[in-house]
């Protein structure tokens, strides 16, 4: 979602298929927020009777979704320090992304929250806790908000914080690799498969991807989401990889479909974590070699929906609690639910985008886009 820059390797026009993967990756996104209300991970801010085929759905969107938007986000780093100095990518990346991090936990965090112990639901560090039902309205609990720091929470979003600190511990390689000449030169086809048993032994040392906590420093899928972003690094100095990688396209997809399939059967274990680390990197080929197979021409649409997918990720999910809200005591099937859910949270979310955030130069600057 947070594009530092979508040019190709060799600093010429634009990648849609990028964009493209961005966009796509937001939507998944905001429907895996209205399948988690549904599925079996109980770690959500609100919860329905579980439904199995919403638990399998979002297991798809968990281990694909944000592998493949920490490789992008690795490969447009390289890309943007190609093209600016040091200081002014790092400015960049304060307003871009911890900006909006530090307003999105004042403005979003106290709704979000609110909504989650209303309803007997604490989200903490250490896990979900099941609590007395909150018994105030929600102006008496804004400053319990801000003046007790275990009800802060940064929510969706975590992963602001995760792509900070990569773009800054990671800065010196990123300047290395940027100044470094582009290889053409591709591999063997069977090289491009590598990568998925790097992550796949990551995820299994460290007992990664069960349970998701987000907590940054305790977390050990940082360093699945940070070999990611080292990995779309490396795709930006070795375009000869990426180009063999798109002739894997049936591969990769079939390989997702077996690595997911794999999470599905064994869940939790160590053959589990070894399908997790495969199923992301699958999710990655597959998305770049069928993106740069399908990438549109540039177009104002495009432009248009790719400037807006950080904006949308941002605002999404107090809309998308909200409506879950109203939604969830009708009596229509799950699946309706779900399509609902989500469906009216990309259009309200996409109106606040067109006429709240992009035409007013402060709010454009809290969500981390650049002045017009």
């Amino acid at each position: 979602m947070v594009s530092a820059s979508t040019k190709s390797a060799s600093g010429g026009a634009r990648r849609t298929d990028l964009d493209i993967i961005r966009i796509v990756i937001c939507a998944a996104v905001i429907l895996a927020h209205a399948l988690l209300i549904f599925a079996a991970e109980p770690r959500y801010h609100l919860k329905a009777p579980e439904w199995y085929p919403a638990t399998v759905s979002y297991e798809f969107m968990r281990a694909t979704t944000m592998a493949v938007f920490f490789l992008v986000a690795g490969l447009a780093t390289v890309m943007s320090l190609r093209g600016r100095s040091v200081k002014a990518y790092v400015s960049s990346r304060i307003n871009r992304i911890l900006v909006p991090l530090f307003i999105g936990i004042v403005t979003l965090g106290p709704v979000i929250k609110y909504i989650e112990l209303s309803h007997g639901r604490n989200l903490s560090k250490r896990g979900i806790a099941l609590v007395a039902p909150l018994d105030v309205d929600f102006l008496h609990f804004l400053p319990l908000y801000f003046t007790h720091s275990r009800l802060v929470t940064w929510s969706h979003l975590w992963f602001l914080a995760y792509l900070f600190a990569y773009s800054i511990v990671f800065l010196p390689i990123m300047v290395w690799l940027a100044r470094r000449p582009a290889k053409s030169e591709m591999p063997p086809a069977f090289v491009v498969y590598l990568p998925g048993l790097l992550l796949a032994a990551q995820v299994v040392a460290f007992n990664g991807y069960w349970p998701f906590l987000p907590t940054l420093f305790k977390d050990p899928n940082t360093i699945l989401f940070a070999l990611c972003f080292l990995l779309g690094a490396m795709f930006a100095v070795w375009p000869g990889f990426e180009a063999r990688l798109r002739q894997q396209a049936v591969g990769m997809v079939l390989l997702l479909a077996a690595a997911f399939s794999g999470i599905v059967w064994f869940g939790e274990s160590l053959a589990g974590r070894v399908c997790v680390g495969l199923t992301a990197w699958a999710a990655v080929g597959a998305s770049l070699a069928l993106g740069a197979r399908y990438a549109p021409p540039k177009n104002a649409a495009l432009d248009y929906l790719a400037q807006a997918t950080l904006p949308i990720y941002i605002v999404h999910h107090v809309p998308l609690l909200l409506i879950a809200l109203a939604i969830l005591p009708l009596a229509i099937p799950v699946l309706a639910k779900i399509a609902v859910i989500a469906g009216l949270t990309m259009v309200v979310s996409l109106a606040l985008y067109h006429f709240l955030i992009r035409p007013m130069p402060p709010v454009r600057w809290a969500v981390g886009m650049p002045a017009r």
